[in-house]
């Protein structure tokens, strides 16, 4: 009975394997973002891609072989090599000659080193609310052998205005940039899966290539030849064979290695970074070979995830007014400024004060914010901007008596490790906080956000710190007695207000932070 239940077993690993893949596909890039990058909330245009056809392809994972099921890959060579059994310790391919090395000057920031195979894409953006973010994953064939060496595959997510710029991908609550470096199967290690099925041994690193490429042709017609682009045959320079390790092979994920030909990938991380509404910015997405043009390299970004939505938990965050329904994106886009296009009746309505900048400091709890960021005032009625313009004067003048309100400081509601049920110590403080809340609700409005400390993947506390924000808003409803529909985030681990080092510190990031925002 043991030997069929075996047989049994064995035969739906078998199915579930053989049904795993990822596929491949040429694509139009500006059409892929412009159709299918964007989600709610961002409006593109102008959008600019350098590299050849074959480096930029789109991408369907099926049987959880990616993180991220569908999406765009950018690769430092023939994107349609990574998919496929990975037999082989290295990857290599090359749309460059070694003797001409490539330029980027927001790469040379970052790294140093010449570069190869540059592929990027990038275009114009305008966020209708003051976060901005979309997932990615990056893998490379420089891992493992290649960790802690000047052999550094280089990409970066580089958000710009007219006066600041910077790389949003990091790791997740710090400033440090992602890369082999940085994120591997011994630094980092918790944001990396390893897919190496190969012994650690010293080997010689292959020689740099010549270029194979002869010209642009149809995608269609490049799919048949891409073929050219691999190394095939022995490799020269590369004096060991090396031979898949069944040790290792019972340690890795069977669907990964069977289907991506990357030694090692990163778990899905987000890139994100706080903006002024309404102002255009430019997101710049780019990857390169680093000291030659060997051992590929490539991002996966996901369809439909970039998007902005309104963070409350933005240092000196001030509210805003929703603008969608006055204003065309579009327009900002071309070159026009916020207030030259808003209509006259909200002008009159906005105060001085917000058709200007004003610079907020960036703290060591907000590693993803920009430099600089700047919101509109809120006007005098929240509901103005959602109603027709007042077509008298006298329906534009309104006197407000302000009232007296009580203070209503910001909660924190601690929790236990790995728990999402609020103690009764916690339940005490939430109960003060709202019975004050109940008394001026109508002068206040509530939002929240979830964290968790470091223990566990990202992805898992991300579910956690949004299982926290439920019971905490089933809490609250329970306490005011209706249901409340209040904003709410999930951070994850991403935002620490503790060392996550020490038991005292990872007990003060299991949190939900309560922020109770003043209504104008």
């Amino acid at each position: 009975m043991k030997k069929y239940l075996y047989l049994l077993l064995s035969f739906l690993l078998f199915v579930e394997i053989s049904h795993a893949q990822i596929r491949l596909s040429s694509i139009k890039v500006d059409e892929w973002v412009k159709k299918n990058f964007t989600g709610q909330g961002v409006v593109v245009g102008n959008i600019k891609v350098k590299g050849y056809p074959l480096s930029t392809l789109s991408y369907t994972s099926t049987g959880n072989v990616l993180k991220l099921q569908k999406g765009l890959i950018l690769s430092s060579g023939n994107s349609y090599n990574v998919a496929g059994y990975n037999n082989s310790h290295n990857q290599s391919s090359t749309f460059g000659d070694v003797m001409n090395p490539e330029s980027d000057q927001d790469l040379a920031s970052i790294i140093k080193g010449k570069l190869y195979d540059i592929c990027s894409i990038e275009f114009d953006f305008v966020p209708l609310d003051n976060s901005i973010q979309f997932n990615y994953q990056f893998g490379s064939d420089e891992y493992p052998e290649y960790v802690d060496s000047p052999y550094n595959d280089v990409f970066a997510f580089i958000v710009s205005d007219e006066s600041t710029s910077r790389n949003i991908a990091l790791i997740p609550g710090t400033q440090v940039p992602v890369s082999i470096n940085t994120v591997n199967f011994k630094t980092n290690s918790e944001h990396f899966i390893d897919n190496n099925l190969y012994k650690q041994v010293t080997i010689k690193r292959q020689e740099p290539l010549k270029s194979t490429y002869k010209g642009t042709l149809p995608g269609r017609v490049l799919r048949g030849i891409g073929s050219i682009f691999t190394v095939s045959g022995p490799i020269a320079g590369d004096q060991v064979v090396v031979q898949p390790d069944p040790e290792l092979m019972k340690t890795l994920d069977p669907n990964l290695y069977r289907n991506l030909r990357y030694d090692g990938i990163t778990n899905k991380l987000v890139a994100q970074a706080y903006v002024i509404p309404y102002k255009k910015y430019r997101l710049k997405i780019i990857l390169a070979d680093v000291a030659d043009n060997i051992y590929d390299s490539g991002v996966f970004i996901e369809d439909r995830s970039l998007t902005s939505k309104k963070d409350v938990q933005q240092p000196n965050f001030t509210d805003y007014p929703d603008l969608s329904k006055v204003i065309d994106p579009n327009l900002i886009l071309q070159g026009k400024k916020l207030e030259d296009i808003l209509p006259d009746a909200y002008k009159k309505e906005l105060s001085k004060p917000a058709l200007q900048t004003q610079e907020l400091a960036q703290t060591s709890k907000a590693p993803v914010s920009v430099q600089k960021v700047a919101e509109p005032a809120p006007v005098s009625s929240p509901k103005a901007v959602s109603a027709s313009p007042p077509t008298t004067a006298a329906a534009q003048v309104k006197v407000a008596i302000k009232p007296v309100l009580m203070d209503m400081p910001n909660i924190v509601i601690l929790f236990d490790f790995d728990r999402s049920d609020i103690k009764e110590s916690e339940m005490i403080k939430l109960r003060e906080a709202i019975e004050k809340f109940k008394k001026q609700r109508q002068y206040y409005s509530l939002n929240i956000s979830g964290h968790t400390d470091i223990k566990g993947s990202l992805e898992y506390n991300y579910d956690l710190s949004a299982r926290r924000n439920k019971a905490v808003i089933d809490a609250v409803s329970d306490l005011i007695g209706e249901k409340m529909r209040i904003p709410a985030v999930s951070k994850s681990y991403t935002q620490p207000v503790a060392d996550n080092e020490t038991d005292d510190g990872r007990q003060a990031n299991r949190r939900v932070e309560l922020v109770f925002v003043k209504k104008n």
